[in-house]
């Protein structure tokens, strides 16, 4: 169940006692924080201004009425024209003295409005703040990409039966875009990658007009969205007979995101991961072939402010959803990537994303 009181509330705690309030702009493009404190992950919801109060469980939306909104925790105010929003905007705020915004998904355009409209009153940016927040997910949360993990697994299986000799990447890529709807979804995650033979070197390949022959790599890297919440994964396989070394590839890769999956523990670093695993490639053959992060967050974004890689100090705790993704890439022959979708829970790490892993098809 969705409860924005509970979400509120742990944004503040994390954003400090000077922030009274919480201001988010939504334009056309998606702003993760303007849905994280509505709800409101569906409709176009241009121009329309969120606003919630450190000690107000209900989050208050100034909207021009052309989106329906539904929610019992929303107060909503219709506001026309310009100068109706910015008398709406600054009674609800008139007992604010600081006033937070998400600088990562505010325009400056915006940041001037806000500006102007907030007077003498101060501002300061809460984006990493926000990213802490999103960082561990709740139970509505983790059910959402529960859901969009499952509806590429069954794209996955369903693509299987696509693959034959001469079809392009770009119509494997087209027919992602068909099934995840199909199964379900709001859209694609992200641009999905379709990469066949020498292509698959290449960690975010462009799907063209590449054609599919027998005993080639195919690499699939995808996501389905399902209300507002995402999946990301990747399968890597060869179409026909795999050759020693690419067999050797898989192997490697597919016990290199194990060893990454068993370091981890409550309070585990996200780079300790990713060291385990550029550890284990390292010792093999393929030294210097793995050369991305080992996974990234996931939730409202694809890579849902936090990556899985050196530096990075943030830990896994309770509601922690995140991919391991490592890989070997070569030139000559192609990439081999595995890539599957993850929550710590309760102390453990649980799988969510059950698409089946081989080498040959």
């Amino acid at each position: 169940m969705l409860r924005i009181g509970d979400r509120v509330k742990k944004i503040f705690s994390l954003l400090g006692e000077d922030i009274d309030c919480i201001i988010s702009i939504k334009r056309s493009s998606p702003n993760p924080t303007f849905s994280y404190i509505t709800g409101l992950v569906k409709g176009f919801f241009e121009g329309s201004i969120a606003i919630c109060k450190r000690e107000d469980k209900r989050v208050k939306l100034i909207t021009s009425g052309l989106d329906k909104v539904e929610k019992d925790y929303i107060d909503v105010f219709i506001a026309k024209d310009q100068k109706k929003i910015k008398d709406e905007l600054k009674k609800l705020v008139k007992d604010c003295s600081v006033i937070g915004f998400d600088a990562k998904y505010t325009s400056f355009y915006d940041y001037k409005l806000i500006k102007k409209w907030a007077g003498e009153k101060k501002l300061r940016d809460i984006s990493k703040g926000m990213l802490l927040s999103r960082l561990t997910k709740d139970d509505h949360e983790i059910k959402m990409i529960k859901r969009a993990c499952k509806i590429s697994e069954k794209v996955f299986e369903e693509l299987l039966n696509k693959l034959k000799e001469g079809i392009s990447e770009k119509g494997i890529a087209s027919q992602i875009d068909l099934l995840v709807k199909e199964y379900g979804g709001d859209e694609t995650a992200f641009k999905s990658i379709v990469a066949f033979g020498k292509n698959s070197a290449v960690p975010h390949h462009i799907p063209g007009n590449k054609k599919l022959r027998r005993n080639e790599i195919v690499l699939l890297d995808f996501g389905a969205r399902y209300e507002g919440y995402v999946s990301d994964i990747t399968r890597s396989f060869v179409y026909g007979r795999a050759n020693d070394r690419v067999r050797r590839m898989f192997e490697i890769v597919l016990e290199a995101q194990e060893a990454g999956r068993r370091v981890i523990r409550e309070g585990t670093r996200f780079e300790t991961v990713h060291k385990r695993i550029f550890e284990f490639i390292e010792k093999t053959a393929f030294r210097g072939k793995f050369i991305h992060s080992s996974g990234h967050t996931i939730g409202l974004e694809v890579h849902d402010g936090f990556s899985l890689v050196n530096g990075v100090k943030e830990r896994f705790s309770n509601g922690v959803t995140f991919t391991i993704e490592p890989g070997i890439y070569l030139k000559s022959v192609g990439g081999i990537r595995i890539e599957d979708d993850f929550v710590f829970l309760n102390g453990r790490v649980r799988k969510l994303t059950h698409a089946p892993t081989f080498l040959e098809i």
